[in-house]
C-alpha cells in the first residue's frame, strides 16, 4: 500500500499567509531605501553632467580668446530652434544626454506632475520646442562673456539646473524675462555652475537671498542685457 502523504510536507494556509506577509514588510522596508539609493545615484550624474558643462566652457575659453558661449546660440543655431546638436557648445560636449538630468529626464518622459511648477514658459528667445536639456546659461552675462572681465567669478552663475517648463526652449535663466528659478529635484536642492567652473549644490533657502543679488546674476557692474535693457532692478 502506499505511504500515507505526511501532512507536515505542505504549507497550511495560514502558514503561507504568514510568509506572504513577511515578504511584503521585506518589500516595503527595502523598497524606500532601493529608491533613495535610485535617487542618489541620478543626482551623482546631474552633478558629473554640470562639471563636463563646466570642462566644455572651459575649453571654449581657450579657443575664443577667453570668451564664454553666446547665451543665444550656446544651445541652438537660430536657424536650428530645438536641434541642441547645432549649439555653439555642443562641439565641445558631443553627447545629448549630458544635456539632461537622469531625473528631468523621466520625469518629461513619464510626463510627470512636476511638484515644482515652472513659471510659464516664458517668449523671449522661445522657439516652443520639446525640452531635451536641463542646464540653461545665464542671460546676464551677454554683454560680459570674457571670463577674464568678472568682478567675482566664485558668485557669478553661468548654468544652471533650472526650473523649466516642458516646452521652455530658451536655453536660458535670468534675473527677468526668462525662468530665474533653480529647480529642486535632488532631495530638494538643484545645482550650480559658477564663473570659475566650480559646481555647487544648493537648497532653495540657500539659493534665494543669492539670487537676490547683482552680483550673481551679473558679472560686472553693469546691469542691462540685450540691446541695453535694464535687468537689475530690484536686485540688491
Amino acid at each position: 500500500m502506499p505511504a500515507a502523504s505526511d501532512p507536515r510536507a505542505a504549507f497550511t494556509l495560514i502558514e503561507l499567509l504568514v510568509v506572504v506577509a513577511i515578504i511584503a514588510i521585506l518589500a516595503g522596508m527595502l523598497l524606500p531605501a532601493l529608491a533613495k539609493a535610485r535617487d542618489t545615484a541620478r543626482g551623482a550624474a546631474c552633478i558629473s553632467n554640470l562639471r563636463q558643462f563646466g570642462v566644455a566652457s572651459m575649453t571654449y575659453t581657450v579657443d575664443y580668446r577667453g570668451h564664454l558661449p553666446g547665451f543665444r546660440d550656446w544651445l541652438y543655431a537660430q536657424a536650428k530652434p530645438g536641434d541642441l546638436t547645432s549649439g555653439t557648445l555642443y562641439p565641445y560636449l558631443k553627447s545629448k544626454p549630458v544635456y539632461l538630468c537622469p531625473t528631468d529626464a523621466h520625469q518629461l518622459a513619464i510626463k510627470a506632475k512636476p511638484a515644482q511648477p515652472a513659471s510659464g514658459s516664458p517668449g523671449f528667445g522661445n522657439s516652443h520646442k520639446h525640452r531635451d536639456y536641463s542646464y540653461a546659461i545665464n542671460c546676464g552675462i551677454c554683454h560680459a562673456t570674457d571670463i577674464a572681465s568678472f568682478r567675482d567669478p566664485t558668485h557669478t552663475m553661468v548654468f544652471m539646473e533650472a526650473n523649466l517648463a516642458a516646452d521652455d526652449y530658451t536655453g536660458q535663466v535670468g534675473p527677468t524675462l526668462v525662468s530665474r528659478a533653480i529647480s529642486l529635484r535632488h532631495n530638494d536642492r538643484g545645482n550650480l555652475m559658477f564663473g570659475d567652473f566650480h559646481v555647487e549644490k544648493l537648497q532653495k533657502k540657500q539659493f534665494d537671498p543669492i539670487a537676490k543679488t547683482k552680483r550673481f546674476w551679473f558679472p560686472t557692474e553693469d546691469t542691462t542685457g540685450f540691446n541695453g535693457m535694464q535687468m537689475g532692478t530690484g536686485l540688491q
